[in-house]
């Protein structure tokens, strides 16, 4: 879909993609990681190619969110209206070479690490803490749950994290919307 905002210097791309998964599936831990590597840090999939390598963008990122029974494997990216088409082309080309590829074993190594920390990071902070304290009494859960996820995660291989990321992402069920001045910019016209 697109949408045109006459006047706008900035223009906006967003895609969605539904699956079923929730955190009490086996392959929960391996796309955690996998969208954390994949739209996460600057240093991710997303963010390296299209805002570091190609610098279409000031940003860009794509998630994972996996709440009780549906999950969402979603990206963004603002940019320039001329690059619409590039940025469109990169995020779909970067999504299906992830697939085709998979994950390093140096990139999950580091994934790992960073992840791991940055939970730990958010356990130190009262708010957040106060947070996952909540949703875990919501769930009948207490934190030896986290110690347990934070296991399997140490745990996961390349291999096993590709393989939950290709059962899980079918490239063609992804949803673009863009928005943007686009006449102006003469592109998707």
């Amino acid at each position: 879909r697109k949408i045109e905002t006459p006047d706008k210097a900035n223009a906006q791309f967003e895609a969605g993609l539904r699956f079923k998964l929730s955190d009490k599936d086996a392959d929960y831990p391996a796309m955690l990681l996998a969208g954390y590597m994949f739209g996460g840090p600057i240093t991710s999939h997303i963010s390296d190619r299209i805002r570091n390598r190609e610098g279409l963008s000031y940003g860009a990122n794509a998630r994972i969110a996996i709440p009780t029974d549906a999950a969402l494997l979603s990206g963004t990216v603002s940019l320039n209206p001329a690059n619409g088409p590039k940025v469109e082309f990169s995020f779909t080309d970067e999504l299906e070479r992830t697939l085709r590829v998979g994950f390093t074993e140096k990139e999950v190594e580091g994934a790992k690490k960073a992840y791991l920390d940055s939970r730990l990071v958010s356990r130190s902070q009262d708010g957040a803490l106060i947070a996952v304290l909540a949703n875990h009494e919501q769930q009948g859960r207490t934190m030896k749950w986290d110690e347990a996820l934070e296991e399997k995660i140490r745990a996961l291989t390349p291999e096993q994290i590709t393989a939950a990321f290709r059962r899980h992402i079918d490239p063609k069920a992804l949803t673009i919307v863009k928005a943007g001045d686009f006449k102006a910019a003469a592109v998707y016209q």
